[in-house]
């Protein structure tokens, strides 16, 4: 892999992306609390949305025009990104959110720092003006809730938290259903694979842990994939590649399927990557994009496998 792009405006961490509405688009959210909208057509162009007074954790979309912007200190803003205003403020977290995501039944969950799992009321797009209700508070862990992951079948949401312990709950009324002693010194990431009854799970260990979900969630495989905490686990579109992000200042890209190292897949400072924490990932088209600790946000040019492919079924 190389650095096909670089995204540069930030004054501080980027800890947050995520894809923008349409095709191309993108955005960042940093320790500066900026959020700052890319275009890749044009990376040097990019627009400030919204500038807060705390570190920007997270984002999520929340509609077409909405975003949701987890800040360090706990506060939940959403924002109308076509007319770059702030809509609602909610301060109920007492610790930063560190996740976002879009729950079925128009409902949003976060992930606090508070050990807290917080769900809120998500009005329809039709009604932009109609403000998020807090719905239910529920005490999970004394550490932080560091990640959150929907089922592929909706049902249930798999939290990784600070304690080392991952969560499954059932995504409609959030009755606790496993509790996995995943990583030793805490979970941060957690992602269930889009083709295999397997959850993977990161931690301060560096190992990704694998999980069978059709046994009451056996422990199948871990791989120690990096030299320190994985921030963030996420497979491409089609499902055929999976990236990593980590505190040692690497991410790397899996064989989805066998989760052997994909060809040229190590995205480091040799590469041109970055010189501190990698702390975000999405795909962007073929690419993967990452956000680091050096302010910098960089699109990773692709590199197609040798044609090599192992036959062996390393997950079930």
């Amino acid at each position: 892999m190389h650095v096909r792009d670089q995204f540069k405006g930030h004054t501080g961490a980027v800890y947050a992306l995520v894809n923008g509405p349409t095709l191309g688009v993108f955005l960042s959210g940093g320790g500066d609390g900026t959020v700052v909208r890319w275009n890749c057509a044009a990376p040097e162009e990019g627009t400030l949305i919204v500038r807060t007074d705390q570190a920007v954790f997270s984002l999520c979309l929340l509609g077409e025009d909405r975003l949701g912007i987890g800040g360090g200190n706990g506060d939940l803003r959403v924002v109308d990104m076509a007319g770059r205003t702030e809509l609602q403020l909610l301060r109920f977290h007492r610790k930063g959110i560190f996740r976002i995501i879009v729950l079925p039944d128009h409902r949003v969950a976060c992930a606090g720092g508070d050990g807290v799992l917080s769900i809120w009321s998500l009005p329809p797009a039709d009604q932009p003006l109609a403000k998020l209700d807090l719905l239910r508070s529920i005490p999970l862990a004394e550490e932080k809730l560091r990640d959150l992951a929907l089922g592929p079948d909706g049902g249930h949401l798999a939290i990784a938290c600070g304690d080392g312990t991952v969560r499954i709950l059932e995504a409609r009324d959030f009755n606790e259903l496993y509790t996995i002693a995943g990583h030793e010194g805490g979970a941060n990431a957690v992602a269930w694979h889009p083709g295999k009854p397997v959850l993977l799970t990161g931690g301060k260990d560096g190992h990704l842990r694998f999980w069978n979900t059709d046994e009451d969630y056996r422990a199948i495989r871990a791989i120690p994939a990096h030299r320190s905490t994985i921030y963030r686990i996420l497979f491409d579109p089609d499902g055929t590649r999976c990236i990593t992000t980590s505190r040692d200042k690497s991410a790397k890209l899996w064989n989805a399927d066998t989760f052997d190292p994909w060809p040229s897949g190590r995205m480091d400072k040799s590469a041109g990557g970055h010189a501190n924490s990698v702390n975000d990932a999405l795909w962007m088209e073929d690419d993967p994009i990452t956000g680091g600790d050096d302010r910098r946000v960089l699109r990773w040019a692709n590199t197609s496998p040798d044609g090599v492919y192992h036959e062996r079924e390393v997950l079930e």
